[in-house]
């Protein structure tokens, strides 16, 4: 019993120490763990926080209140040199004093507010299509890490088992020459042995290629140092997405490519900052207002303490209110601003006019890459079944005559050969798949929504 619980441990740690995911997931696991994505979200968030600090400025930008406490003289009647009787301080008796004073500026600029707010909206869009535009290309390199693996997989099988057959053909000549097999002779055995070394490369080559497609995961997926990588996916085949027609590939461009919105975001945001370049151009009105208000409750002075409001030589309250306007006199510096803005806004627009044929361009230009990566894949099938029943028909020929083997060795050569450039073009167009999709500007997870419907 302690070894059956011993024995079930062991398989719960291995399978919690494996992170398993297929080809969507992996991506997406790589797209959120990715650090330099996550800086450009930061971004995003600054100028989200500008947006909302620019209502902050528009509400109140001038607003202070200061207080003050402290002693104060008092009152006391007294006759000046013309025998009039007049208020004088008193400093033998000194009591409390209070006062506080009010200052407020409001802007009535609401057309410039509402046009920069829209502006930065505008570049908030822009660059969430930015970033829209370097995740897609963080997706190709993600799959392409992800087909590699497989690629990796089948190579190591691949390199395994043609060690296995040549080490099987090896022993039988050994053996027949053992058995003094008139049919077998010393140079079949040192034909064999000469092969042997482009196995063993193909062995070491196929083992350095996982440990390099691994370090790359890893760092992908930020796996603890206990965790392992296993894809669902246990062999390398031609990936499930279909290959859409190249009108399909025209259409989904325009409609989904972020380069075009951001484009598209990018004159909203210039076309703003010249109306608001414009609008500065106009004076500018606000409402200011003060108020300030002083109280003393020294001795002596009991009628001013019942009236709250008692005005003399200490106590006052006093206020204004007012519409008030600004006018920049440096005029021409402010009409720079706004022919610099129109001769941006013109040179985007030009753009604009090109920007699209030219997106779709590269779309189609990599449609027809991915449609030869298709026939030339389809082409290697049809020869590797071919070379199937050629290395068939040599094992036959083989078991029938032992010296037969360099006759083997050279089919079985030839199919492994022809098996691995199958698997590297189904890794090729696999990833030129992935490619081609991002050049439609879509993310793997809505292009596979978009054919599911």
């Amino acid at each position: 019993m302690k070894l059956v619980f011993l024995f079930l441990f062991c398989v719960s740690w291995l399978s919690a120490a494996e992170v398993r995911y297929d080809c969507l997931h992996f991506v997406e696991k790589g797209m959120s763990h990715d650090p330099r994505l996550a800086e450009e979200r930061f971004s995003v968030e600054e100028k989200k926080l500008e947006s909302e600090s620019l209502f902050s400025e528009v509400i109140l930008p001038k607003f202070s209140i200061s207080m003050m406490v402290g002693p104060a003289p008092g009152l006391k009647k007294t006759v000046d040199d013309w025998g009039d009787t007049v208020d004088a301080w008193d400093f033998t008796e000194l009591g409390p004093f209070w006062g506080t004073e009010i200052q407020a500026l409001q802007p009535l600029n609401v057309g410039q507010y509402k046009i920069g707010k829209k502006a930065l909206t505008a570049d908030i869009r822009q660059k969430e299509m930015d970033i829209a535009s370097k995740e897609l290309k963080k997706e190709v390199e993600l799959q392409s890490y992800y087909y590699n693996y497989l690629l990796a997989l089948e190579m190591n099988r691949l390199a395994m088992d043609a060690q296995k057959q040549v080490d099987r053909a090896y022993e039988k000549l050994e053996e027949a020459l053992d058995e003094d097999d008139e049919s077998v002779s010393q140079m079949d055995l040192l034909k064999l042995k000469a092969g042997m070394h482009v196995v063993t490369e193909g062995v070491a080559d196929a083992q350095s290629g996982m440990k390099q497609v691994m370090l790359a995961i890893r760092f992908s997926l930020g796996l603890a140092p206990d965790e392992t990588f296993v894809s669902e996916d246990s062999v390398l085949v031609v990936r499930e997405e279909q290959m859409p027609s190249l009108e399909d590939v025209r259409n989904l461009t325009l409609t989904y490519h972020p380069d075009l919105k951001r484009l598209q975001y990018g004159l909203d945001a210039k076309a703003y900052q010249m109306d608001l370049a414009k609008a500065k151009l106009a004076p500018e009105f606000f409402i200011m207002g003060e108020f300030s208000y002083v109280k003393s409750w020294a001795s002596n002075r009991s009628a001013f303490q019942r009236n709250a409001f008692a005005q003399d030589a200490v106590n006052h309250i006093s206020g204004s209110l007012g519409i008030g306007l600004r006018y920049r006199l440096n005029f021409w510096k402010d009409w720079e601003k706004v022919r610099k803005s129109r001769l941006e806004y013109r040179a985007l627009k030009m753009k604009e006019n090109y920007a699209a044929e030219g997106t779709v361009l590269l779309a189609e230009e990599q449609y027809h890459k991915t449609v030869a990566m298709k026939e030339k894949m389809d082409a290697l099938k049809e020869s590797l079944r071919a070379s199937d029943a050629i290395l068939k028909g040599a094992a036959m020929q083989y078991d029938l005559d032992p010296s037969k083997a360099s006759d083997l060795i050279s089919a079985y050569t030839q199919n492994v050969n022809l098996k691995k450039d199958y698997y590297m073009a189904i890794c090729k167009y696999n990833i030129a798949i992935a490619e081609l999709i991002a050049r439609m500007g879509m993310h793997l997870s809505d292009y596979r929504s978009l054919q599911q419907n």
